[in-house]
């Protein structure tokens, strides 16, 4: 009689205990949830893999349109500031306005001014000028304001730059290029994230020509900055989508959440500094050109990191999963 009972309450515990085993065999087919941060429930646009693509494709063949514009009437891809194409910057300390300033100096070719609000003193910045016309200024200068301080860029200097920027870009690029092959050793997704890098950075420089924002070496820096931020999110997606072949669509929507949150965080922190260096005086702080044009520029390349990041990068991804060579070889 008590074998009959330890053997029902036997068969009792064993039907309790199946379910739950098939539970969790159910379970853990599913792809588990996690905590996606602050876009983990955005309702991201949904497009066919053909849109996903070619819409930042036609946006980048504009982007290269209005550069090649810029080259053919400037002879530059950039409009060139002082660092690239020569020129001349004065600083003194004056009261006089902006507009007083401009026709003060109406018969030089002045192009910027800007403030030191702490220090009451104006900058003033001159393009390229002729010998004659730049003795004129220094003289000017020497009985006009006795203190203001004069440091001229030559053209030859300027040309050198010129070369040497181009070098750096083309180097930089190489070198990011060479290093998304080995790490992915896979054709097409490398060169998903190498088009998605080219498009950030040739949407910026049209943007650049766009609101007239002059090549310095800040914003040199910005475009350098920019392979790197740009790639990131790009590198993110491609591992994550070719190393673990299953689950698709949810692997994109995992990365996209996290990708997001780190381009919103930065495109947040390039606002502020962009608000303090451009507005800096109304608390009584300096303004500073150089740091709110590199933040503009990166806020450019960030905005187009977005689209290329998850329309081209991962349709080009989704695609290429989806073919019979992605299928064989991904499983």
């Amino acid at each position: 009689m008590l074998v009959l009972i330890l053997m029902t309450k036997a068969d009792e515990s064993k039907k309790q205990k199946a379910p739950a085993k098939t539970e969790d065999k159910k379970s853990s087919s599913e792809e588990p949830e996690s905590n996606l941060g602050p876009f983990a429930n955005l309702k991201w646009p949904k497009l066919p893999t053909k849109q996903a693509i070619g819409i930042p494709l036609a946006i980048l063949a504009i982007a290269l349109l209005i550069t090649g514009f810029t080259f053919v009437t400037t002879g530059s891809p950039l409009h060139l500031g002082l660092d690239f194409k020569g020129g001349t910057m004065i600083t003194f300390k004056t009261d006089k306005t902006d507009a007083a300033l401009q026709s003060e100096f109406s018969a030089y070719p002045l192009q910027v001014i800007t403030r030191d609000p702490n220090l009451g003193t104006a900058q003033l910045m001159f393009s390229d000028m002729d010998t004659a016309t730049l003795n004129s200024l220094t003289e000017y200068l020497a009985k006009a304001y006795p203190n203001a301080t004069q440091a001229t860029t030559g053209s030859t200097f300027s040309a050198s730059n010129q070369s040497d920027a181009v070098l750096g870009i083309v180097v930089a690029f190489i070198l990011m290029a060479i290093v998304i092959f080995i790490i992915f050793r896979d054709f097409v997704p490398s060169v998903a994230v190498i088009t998605s890098a080219f498009s950030d950075i040739m949407i910026a420089v049209a943007l650049m020509n766009v609101f007239h924002i002059e090549l310095t070496f800040g914003t040199f820096a910005a475009l350098l900055m920019l392979i790197g931020y740009s790639v990131d999110t790009d590198i993110l997606l491609t591992t994550k989508v070719l190393g673990e072949k299953k689950y698709l669509e949810k692997k994109i929507t995992s990365c996209r959440a996290t990708g997001l949150t780190m381009t919103g965080a930065a495109i947040v922190a390039f606002l502020v500094l962009h608000i303090v260096s451009s507005y800096g005086y109304l608390f009584g702080l300096s303004t500073i050109p150089v740091l709110a044009s590199i933040s503009t520029v990166m806020i450019f390349g960030l905005i187009a990191d977005i689209m290329n990041t998850w329309f081209l990068n991962s349709g080009l991804l989704q695609w290429y999963m989806e073919s019979p060579q992605g299928r064989a070889k991904y499983a």
